[in-house]
């Protein structure tokens, strides 16, 4: 039986344009190592991609590892759309969010395209 495949699952959410807010992306990334330490990280970019101070990254190691470290992965992308949804004056639930190919929906569209559709209505 061959290995596994191992691959980096990654998430961009750009912000919508809101009010007097200059321009905002945060990227996602959960990808593991040569070692078997999976890695999820949260950064946010500015105006022109200039990279603003990010969380820490988190680190799960042993057998349970990369379990763990999708679930951290997709709470932190569901936590980032209810933020943007709030700041939209929207009320989602944290179920309202579904991944399809570790990429978060929203009533079946990407999130990230349905947040931009509503904030530019």
């Amino acid at each position: 039986m061959p290995p596994a495949t191992i691959t980096t699952t990654g998430y961009t959410l750009t912000y919508p344009p809101i009010s007097d807010r200059p321009p905002m992306a945060v990227r996602f990334t959960v990808a593991p190592d040569d070692k078997g330490t999976w890695t999820v990280e949260r950064q946010a970019y500015g105006a022109a991609g200039r990279m603003l101070s990010g969380d820490q990254p988190r680190r799960y190691y042993g057998d349970e590892a990369q379990v763990r470290a999708e679930a951290a992965y997709r709470g932190l992308l569901v936590r980032e759309c209810l933020h943007v949804a709030q700041m939209l004056g929207m009320e989602l639930e944290p179920r309202d969010v579904r991944f399809r190919d570790g990429c978060p929906t929203l009533d079946g569209m990407d999130a990230g395209q349905w947040l931009d559709a509503v904030g530019a209505s």
